[in-house]
């Protein structure tokens, strides 16, 4: 039987179970891996990194999501509107990224200052000066994959946000997968240049959707 989902959004008492979907959800994402190497301890301090990004979503971006009956989060995911600001160095400073360091260490800090600029400067450079709705932090929890519900779920905030704005939708990921389902829902690649540190790389993927398509 499906189970009743109700459309709602994110709000700071979603912060601790939020950031243990997201730290579940993208623990082996090529990116997270690259920022924390340590297998043993990627779980525990990518729960760290997400709450932290999520106090930040609260601030910059427009929350979506569905919840069950018992308020467990079933999908979620956020928009920063066109115009919003974009992740630099002030930016994540203000957002109290910076206390990284004492949390992880200086190397896993810098390799996160790294890999936000570089995938930054690549999806500016695929908007060429456009402002768009950028999408962050899309997900789904473990026990509703494989229903479509991801796919229902961002198909309806293009229709009810991005379409009728005129603006494009823009979103970056590294992993192949996903690249395949977010094409099918409209979205076409833009950039996929790897990012690259000295002898480590990781796949990433500018994505955009056309609105007027």
């Amino acid at each position: 039987m499906q189970t009743q989902l109700t459309d709602t959004d994110i709000t700071k008492k979603d912060i601790v179970p939020a950031s243990l979907l997201l730290a579940d959800a993208f623990h082996d994402n090529p990116a997270h891996t690259y920022i924390y190497p340590n297998d043993l301890r990627r779980l525990e301090q990518m729960k760290w990194l997400m709450r932290t990004n999520l106090n930040a979503q609260l601030k910059l971006g427009q929350s979506f999501a569905k919840k069950t009956a018992d308020g467990s989060i079933a999908a979620m995911g956020f928009w920063h509107p066109p115009g919003a600001p974009q992740a630099n160095t002030l930016q994540l400073f203000q957002l109290g990224f910076f206390s990284m360091p004492f949390h992880h260490g200086i190397p896993a800090f810098k390799r996160m200052l790294h890999a936000v600029r570089e995938i930054e400067l690549r999806r500016a450079r695929a908007l060429s000066g456009r402002k768009s709705w950028y999408l962050n932090n899309m997900v789904v929890s473990q026990d509703q994959r494989g229903r479509g519900l991801g796919g229902e779920t961002l198909r309806r905030e293009l229709e009810t946000w991005v379409r009728p704005s005129g603006y494009c939708a823009s979103l970056t990921t590294q992993k192949p997968e996903n690249v395949s389902f977010y094409r099918a829902l409209g979205f076409e690649v833009a950039d996929d240049t790897p990012i690259i540190d000295g002898r480590q790389e990781f796949n990433n993927w500018v994505m955009m959707f056309d609105s007027s398509s």
